[in-house]
């Protein structure tokens, strides 16, 4: 979902509703936008209901969203790198709000491994010409020494009682229109149909551990600022033969004293005098790429923006194909004067004052 939807416009509540308003309002949303609907389904908007749902039902949840938004959801919730919110089968989802048998069990095949999201701060220069970065990620990995079991090494997996080796079990839970019959993954047994009776020492019998991975990542050229970078298979190792994850990088640009970006534009001020407005000339301005030399027009004025081609923001990945450096004018008026200036400003003053007398023909 995307980080600027509300939760709570998507359910069509305000954000003081009650818990009864929540759900009313997702019973009628799901059954517009049910992708069984063939009239008004929407698979992506029903999915969206759901994270809302989900969120907004639940009081803890609710109340992190409302002070920090999905982001503060991520990190009380769930790993702050790898954590994101899941959605089911879309038809088990319906089936538990509106009747019928949901199964939800874990599969026993391979897994995918799970992304991993890290943010990445670099400089106004470092955006502009690319760079290359070092990052540290600690990704969850098979434990080495019970290769992935849980179990101290030696000793067996049990066949879970619960389930009975099934990995999945039965319970009837009530909704909106009656009772509903579940069939849910054994809580025991995660759905293995197997327990851990001696759990191994170095992963306290949860078969995974998080380990330190150093990685190169390459930044290009003329990225912006919260720019999603993804590198395919970075991610957690995937379980059972599964493939691995991806890793994202977050792009977080600092701000630069003097350079500001608008679009593939890079805008600066600078400051001039007034008799440098006044004669125009040339002056030496920062660039991202070094001083440069700007004609400065006769006449200038504050605000006026001149322009450098070429030397603004490169298309991602190609230096060739760059914007503009604009250059806002600002012609600062002197607040201290030496003797010398302040008679040359003087002489320059009545000479102005007697050539706006003849102007208006005050001597003819």
């Amino acid at each position: 979902m995307s980080q600027t939807k509300d939760l709570y416009e998507i359910l069509g509540v305000s954000r003081d509703a009650s818990e009864d308003e929540v759900k009313k309002a997702f019973r009628q949303q799901a059954r517009k936008y049910h992708p069984d609907n063939k009239e008004t389904g929407n698979e992506e908007l029903f999915k969206e209901l759901n994270q809302a749902y989900e969120i907004l039902s639940d009081p803890e949840k609710r109340s992190v969203y409302d002070q920090y938004g999905l982001n503060g959801l991520r990190n009380a919730f769930g790993d702050s790198e790898s954590f994101d919110f899941g959605f089911g089968d879309l038809s088990d989802i319906f089936s538990q709000f509106f009747g019928g048998a949901t199964k939800t069990r874990r599969s026993s095949g391979p897994e995918r491994g799970a992304d991993i999201r890290y943010e990445l701060a670099i400089s106004f220069l470092e955006a502009i010409k690319g760079c290359e970065k070092q990052i540290t990620i600690q990704p969850l990995e098979d434990c080495g020494s019970c290769k992935g079991t849980g179990a101290k090494p030696g000793t067996q997996l049990k066949t879970c009682k619960t389930c009975n080796g099934m990995g999945e079990v039965k319970r009837v839970a009530e909704s909106f229109f009656g009772h509903v019959t579940q069939i849910t993954t054994c809580p025991s047994c995660n759905g293995s149909g197997k327990t851990i009776q001696n759990p191994c020492i170095e992963c306290n019998g949860k078969g995974q551990k998080r380990v330190k991975r150093t990685i190169d990542v390459k930044v290009p050229c003329g990225v912006d600022d919260s720019s999603r970078l993804r590198w395919g298979g970075k991610g957690e190792p995937g379980r059972k033969g599964g493939p691995p994850g991806d890793l994202y990088v977050v792009v977080n640009i600092k701000e630069h004293e003097l350079f500001s970006r608008n679009g593939q534009d890079i805008v600066t001020q600078e400051k001039i005098s007034f008799s440098q407005a006044a004669l125009g000339g040339n002056i030496k301005v920062a660039t991202v790429d070094g001083e440069k030399t700007l004609q400065i027009p006769t006449g200038v004025q504050t605000g006026t923006v001149l322009k450098i081609p070429g030397l603004g923001v490169p298309k991602i990945n190609n230096m060739a194909r760059r914007g503009d450096q604009l250059i806002e004018i600002i012609v600062e008026t002197p607040t201290k004067l030496s003797a010398e200036e302040k008679k040359i400003f003087e002489q320059l003053a009545l000479f102005q004052e007697d050539k706006g007398k003849k102007k208006f023909g005050f001597f003819n």
